[in-house]
């Protein structure tokens, strides 16, 4: 392992499995997040359940393959966390999948339409609660931006099975 990630934290950035485990940097307890933003040797999905994600041509349609894999990345790893919750797999998932179909329609609309009024009209629609952004940007970089800001707003809300209502 380099130097670099043994500084970063990278869990299997090139040492082994019982190597990551000695030094703590792999677990199952959900509020030790890695360096994706999931918790590191968290729940993984089941083979059904990821391919509700894998499958949905609609998530990356229209994206360039930079932001439509860290679109991909994204929900696997808010899906894992879900699932950890307790809360229903398939319905959670679903959930996660038609607001991913929003957020990467937005950066469409916005990066490759260039289509600022229509990406207004469906960021008001969907209730994105991200600011806009304020110029061109490239496509990737605006869909880390808004991920970043919707896993802040994922982890202040309580689970879907813990809410009222």
């Amino acid at each position: 392992m380099s130097r670099a990630a043994a500084r970063r934290g990278d869990a299997f950035a090139g040492d082994t499995f019982q190597e990551a485990r000695q030094q703590g940097r792999w677990t199952t307890c959900p509020h030790k997040m890695g360096r994706g933003g999931g918790p590191v040797g968290g729940r993984m999905l089941s083979r059904p359940l990821l391919n509700l994600i894998v499958r949905d041509e609609g998530l990356v349609r229209g994206l360039a393959d930079p932001e439509a894999r860290v679109l991909i990345e994204w929900l696997v790893d808010r899906a894992e966390e879900s699932v950890g919750t307790g809360e229903d797999g398939t319905e959670a998932v679903r959930r996660l999948c038609r607001r991913g179909r929003a957020i990467g329609r937005f950066v469409l609309l916005w990066c490759h339409v260039q289509a600022r009024g229509a990406a207004g009209q469906l960021a008001a629609s969907e209730r994105f609660t991200w600011p806009l952004p304020a110029a061109s940007m490239d496509p990737c970089v605006l869909m880390q931006n808004i991920l970043a800001w919707e896993t802040r707003e994922w982890r202040s809300e309580p689970p879907a099975s813990c809410r009222r209502g």
